[in-house]
């Protein structure tokens, strides 16, 4: 009796023992499968997703390119011409709206008609061309008191010329003002000048 239990009970801890061994041997083989599936997913993906993105860098250039080449000045455009004097070191700004012989112009026609200018910006309704020019812009001005008004000078080559003589009377001036007035009160551009002269109203 006693054997027949042993010999039972050895019977089902070999068949345990195959069953156990069946599933690890299962749970490790899905675990390799899955290993593989996911590295060669990633093989793939890399594959594809690195040609992908070379066709779609090809295709967003070729697109910009077109795009460009086909850009056109809108009636609403707005253009600034920008020069910088080599002279003083200061750039002037000129904003104007589109001549309309301009309107539908591509930034190749329009270089052509403005070679003295390089086009830093072409966009329908946006441009923006710049040039170097030798000598100073022409905007410097110096305010001076003259028989106790406000004259105002331009100064060009080193030189004062008179630009404007006004009715301010600089008696009304604070001290302050009238000792830069005395000494000679440089400003630069018309904003700087006439928010001066707004001052001294």
């Amino acid at each position: 009796m006693n054997k027949a239990i042993v010999f039972v009970m050895c019977i089902i801890a070999i068949i345990f023992a195959i069953f156990l061994g069946i599933q690890v041997f299962k749970i490790q083989n899905e675990k390799d499968n899955i290993e593989y599936n996911v590295q060669l997913s990633e093989a793939i993906e890399d594959e594809c997703t690195e040609e992908w993105k070379e066709l779609n860098s090809e295709n967003v250039l070729n697109l910009q390119v077109s795009t460009q080449e086909n850009v056109t000045l809108s009636p609403n455009c707005s253009f600034t011409f920008q020069t910088h004097y080599l002279g003083c070191g200061h750039t002037s700004k000129k904003y104007i709206n589109i001549p309309q012989q301009l309107v539908n112009k591509t930034k190749e026609e329009l270089q052509e008609l403005y070679q003295d200018y390089k086009i830093t910006k072409f966009t329908a309704n946006d441009v923006i061309l710049e040039k170097e020019t030798e000598g100073e812009c022409g905007e410097h001005y110096v305010l001076r008191d003259v028989d106790g008004k406000v004259v105002i000078y331009v100064i060009k080559n080193d030189k004062e010329e008179e630009y404007e003589r006004t009715e301010i009377s600089t008696d009304y001036l604070t001290e302050t003002d009238k000792i830069a007035m005395k000494n000679g009160l440089k400003v630069f551009g018309k904003e700087e000048l006439n928010q001066a002269i707004e001052d001294f109203e």
